[in-house]
Parts: C-alpha cells; sequence; structure tokens
C-alpha cells in the first residue's frame, strides 16, 4: 500500500514537472521578413554560446549593412541589426562587417 502510494506521489510528479521543464525553451521570435533564416543555437570556436537567431540573406540596401547577431565585449548578445554605412571615400573600398580570424567581431569600414 505504501509502495503504490508512493509511486502515485512520483508518477504526479513527473506529470506535473515535465509541462513546466518544456515551457522553459526559448520560443523562436517573429520572423522578421522574408529574406531571413533561422539560425539554430550553437557553440562558436572560441566555446561561447550562440543563441536562436534570424540572419538576413536577402539583397545589400542602399547606405545600409546588414549586421549579424554577435556578442558585444560585455559578454551579452547583440541581434543582428541595419546600420547606416558612412559616405563613401574617393576611391575606397566597403569591407562589410566579419568575424576576424580569433572569433571578434569587426564591424564594417572604407579601406
Amino acid at each position: 500500500m505504501v509502495r503504490r502510494l508512493v509511486v502515485s506521489i512520483v508518477a504526479l510528479m513527473v506529470f506535473f514537472t515535465v509541462p513546466f521543464l518544456l515551457s522553459c525553451a526559448q520560443a523562436r521570435p517573429p520572423k522578421p521578413g522574408p529574406d531571413y533564416v533561422w539560425v539554430a543555437p550553437h557553440k562558436a570556436p572560441n566555446g561561447a554560446m550562440i543563441p536562436g537567431h534570424w540572419k538576413y540573406t536577402g539583397p545589400a540596401k542602399p547606405g545600409k549593412d546588414w549586421v549579424p547577431g554577435h556578442h558585444a565585449p560585455n559578454g551579452k548578445w547583440v541581434p543582428g541589426h541595419w546600420k547606416t554605412v558612412a559616405p563613401m571615400k574617393k576611391g575606397g573600398v566597403w569591407v562589410p562587417g566579419h568575424w576576424g580570424p580569433k572569433g571578434k567581431w569587426i564591424p564594417g569600414h572604407w579601406r
């Protein structure tokens, strides 16, 4: 009788705990537009966890540069966003923002 009661209590605890734990999963934010693809959470080469985020894959926008989601120097995640490009230097070439060889984000700039 006691054994049956213990099994029932454990079963009820599992029954009520599982939905609670499932509700803690990170929900995917709404898609910002048609030219975005979802990047699942993953680990960067340096071991940092990159949360799931939307990545822009569409055409370039005049005067704007897409900055992909990245970790700021303070360790906080910065979601991807559009940044206004500085006016072109005469004879210069725009280098889009990119990840450097050591995993550090290098903002877009004129070279």
